[in-house]
C-alpha cells in the first residue's frame, strides 16, 4: 500500500476514537452501567479498529488493513436491517481507500465487479436473516445501481478511460538512454522521420541513425518500426 493511507490511518483512529468516548458518555447517561459503556460488543470492535488503524500507520506493510476493517465491517449494519445507510458508507470508504491505494490498477472492470457483488451478497443475506421481504434487498441495491449508471452517463468518457486496463510504463532515464538518444526516441515515437529529426536538431542523418540504433539496444528492440510499436503498447516516458 502507498505511503498515502499514512495520515488516513491517524485520521480513522482519531474519528474511531472519539466515536468510542461519545457511545460511553450515551450508555452512562442511559445508566446502563461502566461494564456496558467500556466493554460492550461494538465497543470492543471500535477499540480493535483504533489499535489496527494506528498499527497501519506505523507499519507500512500493513496499510491493506484499513479498507479491510471498513469493509469487514459493513456486513455489521447491513445484514441486521437490509437499508441500513451506515453499512454502505463502509463500504464505499473501503472501496475508495482500496483505489487510493492502488488496488484497482490491473484488472480493474472484475474487480470493481466483484466489489459490487460482494455488496449484493451483504443484501441478499440480510433479507434472509431478518426474513424481511427480498424487495428490502432489492430496493437499495436498485437504487444504488440506478445512481451508478447516472455517473455512468454524466461521466462516461472519464470512465471508460478509468476503467481501461493502464499501459505498462517505461522510463527511457531509467533504461540509460543519453538525453539524445531520450530526445530522437521520443520524435521516432511522434512519427518524425531521421530527415525530420535531422532538420529540427540540426545533425546528420548518420548521427539520428547512429544514436536511434544505440537507443533500441537498450530497450531490447530490432529498429524505429519496432519503437512505435512500443509507444502503442506502453507509455514511454523520459
Amino acid at each position: 500500500m502507498e505511503n498515502k493511507l499514512r495520515l488516513s490511518g491517524f485520521l480513522f483512529a482519531a474519528i474511531f476514537l472519539l466515536g468510542y468516548l461519545i457511545n460511553i458518555t450515551f450508555i452512562l447517561i442511559r445508566g446502563d452501567g461502566l461494564i456496558r459503556a467500556f466493554f460492550e460488543p461494538m465497543q470492543l470492535l471500535q477499540i480493535v479498529s483504533i489499535f489496527l488503524f494506528l498499527s497501519s500507520s506505523y507499519f507500512a506493510p500493513l496499510r491493506w488493513i484499513q479498507p479491510v476493517v471498513f469493509l469487514a465491517t459493513s456486513p455489521i449494519s447491513i445484514v441486521p436491517d437490509p437499508q441500513n445507510i451506515y453499512g454502505l458508507g463502509y463500504f464505499i470508504i473501503g472501496v475508495v481507500l482500496l483505489e487510493r491505494a492502488g488496488f484497482f490498477l490491473k484488472h480493474r472492470a472484475i474487480k470493481l465487479l466483484v466489489a459490487a457483488m460482494y455488496l449484493l451478497a451483504q443484501e441478499i443475506v440480510a433479507v434472509f436473516y431478518t426474513k424481511r421481504p427480498i424487495a428490502d434487498a432489492v430496493s437499495p441495491t436498485f437504487y444504488i445501481l440506478a445512481f451508478a449508471l447516472f455517473l455512468w452517463f454524466l461521466y462516461k468518457d472519464r470512465l471508460v478511460i478509468y476503467l481501461a486496463e493502464p499501459k505498462p510504463r517505461i522510463s527511457l532515464s531509467e533504461k540509460g538512454l543519453s538525453h539524445a538518444e531520450r530526445t530522437y526516441v521520443q520524435a521516432v515515437i511522434e512519427g518524425k522521420s531521421t530527415k525530420e529529426i535531422c532538420v529540427d536538431y540540426d545533425v546528420a542523418e548518420s548521427t539520428v541513425r547512429n544514436t536511434v540504433s544505440r537507443a533500441c539496444k537498450k530497450l531490447e528492440v530490432e529498429d524505429s518500426g519496432a519503437l512505435a510499436v512500443l509507444a502503442a503498447t506502453h507509455e514511454v516516458v523520459a
